[in-house]
């Protein structure tokens, strides 16, 4: 049993760390992740005091800590994942490990606070394990030295405590706890463990007053600190934590511009196009009024071509990417607080996921909840929403959001925060300053101004009648100069009207971004003739204020005939000409200085030709003999993945879309194969045979999706081939997952999907062939095929196993 000095150090262990812990306050919802650390800590300081008391080493400690770590993991930090975890098995052991060494990249990369009950709770165990053993180990250690005693475990729970610190938020918990309480502990274990390590002195003062002198110091102590800390930190915002130096592993560019394939939601008048859904319906929401915007997406940067999504929305540090986030988004929005459920139609398709105003939680609940929670990503400053693995029809969700205040006054007052006009939009410059030269000097007058020009001068043509096919879709440059402000009409739809109403409210000076959504009608079911795009204009006070689309657009159809005009049209923007790179100063060095230039530049050669003196000999002949033949086969092995990786680019980028959904599936199809997959192939198979051969969840409706593209009756759009990529890059993902590491590595590397002969399809030679001896090599043949065959069912058998 401890006695009273053990006792002493055990609780200043246990009270520091929780203190300690209480810096993932702001990181976990609940408190499920301070119980769970406090039991590790209570665990580890238990085990380092008997083994101290046995007089043990403190590797055994460690050790048997370490077993414990695993053997409680499981049922205290994964209960969420389900009971199979509660045991200690194999797939446990291997989530635990994963956690604790790659978890701090997803608490890092997700929007706190994360889930409470989530596997994330793994951090919290770990860390209160090593606070307990830190503590209490250094606490027994021993020094000669009677300082050094008393200092090693404050210093060891004070870096645990920066170390919590570094994994968390910006704004602290709790400056009270874990300055002042974590301070007074601190000191007050310093001084005990300092006058246990010290001669007794006597006739000293007595203790009343070493006490009263104490208290008096430490006063005096804090009242001086306090303003000097100014001079150290300027506030919350520049504290340091390593959220701050790590980029969320997600890239919202890889995806299309939703805005550039508006015109599947347009009336076709009576044609037949498969992928328009101007009659097919998008969602039903629930929960909801009539009325209410829906965000499809929100494009915030314009580079000539499309308006998209970036991870950088706002100038500054601040929340603008796109995040992991968990089941609760902390998101500081005030408004009408709103409870939805969203159930997606036949229309629907794509990584974007509808929502309304700003999200305050997320639950999916078809498919793969628990896949779709871990992939999703969300944008604080846009409340954009993407499931990168793609949303399918009937699948459904629920959400909790909040409704601001967005609509646009009389009393708004725009945001004065610079906002650049995009490259290659000059051209906005000269219609934007006649059409608002009458508005006065108030930005926010000039973009209405310019808003009510588009509407009352502008017409709406979607380009489908035969006299308006001139009315091209898109929103590059040329669509929106030649062809839009500086025709001789305006005539355009959504889509070239919020892009340019955006770029007008750039340049005048008033930050704008384009959404892509719809209204609700009344009954909630949203279809394509509901899309529209508006804009949104920033206030004075940070928010976003809507800019209806029949504020600045027309609702008149275009005259038959284009009135003709003398005006000439301008706006072509003229790149400018290349630099003149700065002449080189090698010609004004003399020649003793090129003299002497080369003659280094030779030593240096000789020194990197030569051995690195002090190294023995023996380390050249193994770099000759074993790191050559090493360096050759990761050549070999880099030249395989080259060239799957240049065949999957050359598929991606096919002239006609039709070929890039052909690539898209050979895609699919060789992945298979190189996972050991046994997959028919040859000129008469067709893709829905291909799919039964392949082990996936997926493989038979991308064939049925695939089949109805390329044997469609029209020719399918670039978005549309985007896409389909998309599924089975996810696809593929998924296969890959389902296998084991080194499986997954062999298949980087194999040979399988170069070769266009499918063995499973080859013919097998006959029994009148095997018995005749004359029949040459048939016989080896036949045995070779058969003994290939087994060993591609073999594999295919280890890919369709439960990775441990």
């Amino acid at each position: 049993m401890p006695d009273r000095h053990s006792w002493i150090d055990i609780a200043f262990t246990l009270a520091l760390t929780g203190v300690a812990l209480s810096a993932f306050g702001t990181s976990f919802t609940g408190t499920a992740y301070l119980v769970v650390g406090m039991v590790g800590a209570v665990i580890a300081v238990v085990v380092t005091h008997l083994t101290r008391a046995a007089g043990w080493p403190v590797i055994s400690a460690v050790v048997i800590c370490l077993v414990l770590f695993f053997l409680l993991g499981g049922p205290l930090t994964l209960r969420s994942l389900g009971d199979a975890y509660a045991l200690p098995g194999g797939t446990t052991l291997a989530r635990v490990a994963d956690q604790a060494i790659f978890g701090w990249k997803d608490l890092l990369t997700t929007l706190p606070p994360v889930d409470g009950d989530g596997p994330l709770l793994v951090l919290p165990w770990l860390s209160g394990m090593l606070a307990g053993m830190v503590g209490l180990a250094l606490a027994h250690l021993p020094v000669r030295r009677a300082w050094l005693a008393a200092v090693l475990p404050v210093a060891g729970m004070t870096v645990v405590l920066c170390g919590v610190i570094l994994l968390g938020v910006r704004h602290p918990q709790s400056l009270l706890v874990q300055g002042s309480v974590f301070a007074g502990l601190a000191l007050a274990w310093l001084a005990i463990r300092a006058r246990r390590a010290s001669a007794t002195v006597q006739g000293g003062s007595r203790s009343w007053t070493r006490a009263a002198g104490a208290v008096a110091m430490l006063g005096l102590a804090a009242a001086l600190a306090h303003p000097a800390s100014a001079l150290f930190a300027d506030d919350d915002a520049e504290r340091t934590v390593a959220r701050n130096w790590v980029e969320p592993p997600f890239d919202i560019g890889r995806y299309p511009s939703p805005l550039a394939g508006f015109r599947k939601y347009v009336d076709l008048k009576g044609k037949d196009d498969p992928a328009n859904v101007y009659d097919k319906t998008l969602l039903d929401i629930e929960g909801v009024p009539a009325d209410t915007r829906v965000r499809f997406a929100t494009m915030d940067r314009y580079d000539g071509m499309v308006w998209g999504a970036t991870d950088n929305a706002l100038p500054g540090p601040a929340d603008d990417s796109f995040q992991r986030v968990s089941s609760t988004i902390d998101n500081p929005v005030e408004g009408t607080e709103v409870d939805a459920t969203v159930t997606l139609g036949e229309g629907w398709s794509g990584v974007w996921l509808p929502t309304v105003g700003a999200l305050r939680s997320m639950r999916f609940e078809t498919g793969d909840a628990r896949a779709k929670a871990e992939i999703f990503r969300y944008n604080l400053a846009t409340s954009t929403a993407v499931v990168p693995s793609g949303m399918q029809p009937g699948d459904r969700y629920s959400f909790t959001a909040v409704e601001p205040d967005d609509e646009l006054g009389e009393d708004t007052v725009g945001s004065s925060d610079l906002a650049p006009l995009p490259q290659g939009a000059a051209f906005i410059q000269g219609p934007a300053e006649k059409w608002t030269e009458k508005a006065g000097a108030d930005p926010m007058d000039r973009v209405l101004a310019a808003a009510e020009h588009l509407r009352s001068e502008g017409k709406y043509s979607d380009g489908i009648g035969r006299t308006e096919r001139i009315y091209v879709a898109g929103h590059s440059v040329w669509r929106l100069s030649d062809e839009f402000v500086n025709a001789p009409q305006i005539v355009g739809n959504d889509e070239q009207y919020a892009a340019t109403m955006a770029l007008i409210a750039n340049d005048i000076g008033v930050p704008a971004r384009v959404v892509l959504g719809a209204v609700v009608p009344e009954g909630g079911r949203v279809t394509g003739k509901d899309v529209q795009a508006w804009v949104e204009l920033r206030a004075a006070d940070g928010s976003w204020k809507t800019l209806p689309t029949e504020r600045f657009m027309s609702t008149t159809p275009p005259a038959d005939q284009v009135p003709e005009t003398n005006t000439p049209m301008s706006g072509t923007v003229i790149p400018p000409p290349n630099p003149i790179p700065p002449p080189s100063d090698a010609g004004e060095q003399s020649d003793a200085d090129l003299k002497e230039r080369k003659t280094k530049r030779k030593e240096a050669d000789d020194e990197e030709e030569g051995l690195i003196p002090g190294v023995p000999g023996w380390v050249g002949v193994v770099l000759t003999y074993v790191g050559g033949p090493l360096l050759l086969v990761a050549l070999l092995l880099g030249a395989v993945i080259g060239l799957k990786a240049w065949r999957r680019h050359r598929r991606r980028s096919a002239d006609s879309p039709s070929a890039r959904f052909v690539g898209a599936w050979r895609e699919l199809v060789d992945h298979a194969r190189d996972l050991g997959q046994v997959v028919p192939l040859g000129p008469t198979v067709t893709r829905r045979e291909q799919s039964a051969g392949i082990v996936s969840r997926q493989a038979t409706s991308l064939a049925r999706r695939a089949d109805s593209f390329v044997f469609g009756p029209g020719v399918p759009e670039v978005t549309a081939a985007a896409t389909f990529w998309e599924s089975v890059d996810a696809e593929r993902r998924a296969m890959s997952q389902e296998v084991g590491r080194w499986q997954r590595a062999r298949a980087a590397v194999s040979l399988r999907s170069f070769r266009r002969t499918s063995p499973a399809r080859g013919a097998s030679p006959s029994a009148e062939e095997a018995a005749d001896p004359t029949s040459g090599p048939a016989p080896v043949a036949g045995r070779v095929a058969s003994a290939a065959t087994r060993l591609r069912r073999r594999a295919d058998w280890r890919s369709r196993r439960t990775p441990d």
